[in-house]
């Protein structure tokens, strides 16, 4: 075997694991990509969100606020739990479909939405931003 072969499998937590039998095996599972073409269509008292599905999500968080959403994923998600922060994002998680009907919503107002994919490896990041202001 050649050094380089025995480096990259030594070296490669992220892409290689070691099985019960002592074989070693190619990682499939990586963080799931940035959800494309995000849309918030407005309804009465609602918005209606849709993504393009990432093929190997487990789950999405949807993030919103009525406020433009500036923070990155790693703020928002160290914020969640923390009744010090700053931060207002809202969170809707495990969401298991690639749309989301958010109600109850106060006409008038403008609502932000980011979404991010899930799977056990994490998440790479926050889809672009998308808003719409529900009707009565």
């Amino acid at each position: 075997m050649s050094t380089r072969i025995l480096a990259a499998l030594l070296f490669s937590p992220l892409l290689f694991s070691c099985g019960d039998e002592g074989t070693i095996s190619y990682k499939k599972e990586m963080p799931p990509t940035v959800p494309g073409n995000l849309e918030a269509v407005a309804g009465s008292q609602q918005i209606t969100l849709s993504w393009d599905e990432v093929s190997n999500a487990s789950n999405y968080r949807i993030y919103w606020n009525t406020e433009e959403i500036t923070e990155n994923l790693k703020h928002i998600t160290d914020a969640e739990g923390d009744p010090n922060t700053s931060i207002t994002v809202q969170t809707i998680k495990d969401i298991v479909t690639n749309s989301y009907v958010h109600t109850g919503l106060t006409p008038g107002t403008t609502h932000y939405y980011r979404v991010a994919a899930f799977n056990k490896a994490g998440s790479k990041g926050l889809s672009t931003e998308a808003s719409s202001n529900p009707s009565l």
